[in-house]
């Protein structure tokens, strides 16, 4: 009996043992770590060089290479003072005799290079013809005159002509000699500095009864055509005497437009120059506004409309 309950006393404390040993903790799975993902380097993606102006010049290039401190010709009036390159069109170009004068703006009102008759033979070629047309860089100091920049060029590396692709560069300066240019040829286009008084018939002779007694320059001999303004394109090359009513003027400050329509961009103008201003009693624009005037001189087509260009008030006779 006794050893029963011995038993059963060694069976319960053994039950009390197991039951006050604390639980042990379960050890968990272990968790899943991804390999990192490849994060690849960034591509380079060059910077595009700014589109050319016009399809036209896509293929032309500059001989000294490209360049980030050129400005275009539209902003020189903000750089007056400054020695800087100024790039663009010569739209058009003109010699008084006096001057050279390649504008970037048909309005004549904006950035203008001027070249004056001492550095001409520098030039391979009449600086008038051989700017016409071209995409250009002028380099030197932008100078305000009448209110318009401009930059006077005395040498050939002054101005920079662009390139078509494949054309030859040149690697150095062939200037002719000066007998490549006439003296004789720019004295017969220098105006008369004497003014002359057009308000009166005898100061105000007709290409057929100049006041010389020779034939003025530029005008028509006796046999001289006459004809209305509207017909001036179908008279291109040829000098003639144009009639019409001057219905509206224009002062640019480098050139003064006398117009005959409204619509001045497409139809014949006269188109007078600083340097003959001062033969004029009065200015142009105000002296021959909404006057009938005759006009004598070789028409030109310039813009796809006609025009005379105006060196003398002799080729303008006031009729009404």
């Amino acid at each position: 009996m006794r050893l029963v309950h011995k038993i059963w006393a060694l069976i319960g404390l053994t039950v009390f043992l197991v039951a006050c040993q604390p639980a042990s903790t379960p050890t968990p799975y272990p968790t899943y770590t991804p390999y990192p993902t490849y994060t690849p380097y960034p591509t380079y993606t060059p910077i595009a060089d700014n589109p050319l102006p016009s399809s036209e010049i896509e293929n032309l290039v500059w001989p000294t290479g490209p360049r980030d401190d050129v400005i275009p010709a539209q902003d020189a009036s903000e750089f007056i003072g400054e020695n800087i390159t100024v790039e663009g069109t010569v739209v058009h170009t003109y010699n008084s005799g006096n001057a050279v004068f390649l504008n970037f703006s048909e309005e004549f009102d904006d950035f203008t290079a001027v070249i004056f008759p001492d550095d001409w033979s520098k030039f391979p070629s009449p600086p008038e013809k051989l700017f016409y047309g071209k995409l250009v860089r002028v380099e030197g100091v932008i100078e305000k005159y009448e209110n318009s920049p401009e930059i006077i060029i005395k040498d050939p590396w002054q101005i920079e002509v662009a390139l078509t692709l494949g054309q030859p560069i040149p690697t150095s300066c062939d200037c002719p000699s000066p007998e490549l240019f006439e003296p004789q040829e720019i004295a017969e286009i220098t105006p008369d500095i004497t003014p002359v008084d057009v308000s009166t018939p005898e100061a105000a002779p007709t290409s057929e009864t100049p006041a010389t007694g020779e034939p003025t320059a530029g005008l028509s001999p006796s046999d001289e055509i006459v004809i209305s303004w509207q017909e001036a394109t179908a008279y291109e090359g040829q000098t003639v005497t144009v009639c019409g009513e001057v219905v509206d003027t224009y002062n640019s400050g480098k050139v003064v437009f006398l117009n005959f329509d409204q619509d001045y961009k497409n139809s014949f103008k006269v188109v007078i120059f600083p340097e003959a201003w001062p033969l004029f009693p009065a200015p142009p624009e105000e002296y021959y506004r909404d006057k009938a005037i005759e006009v004598t001189g070789p028409i030109k087509i310039y813009q796809n409309a006609p025009e005379i260009i105006v060196d003398n008030p002799r080729q303008i006779e006031i009729t009404e």
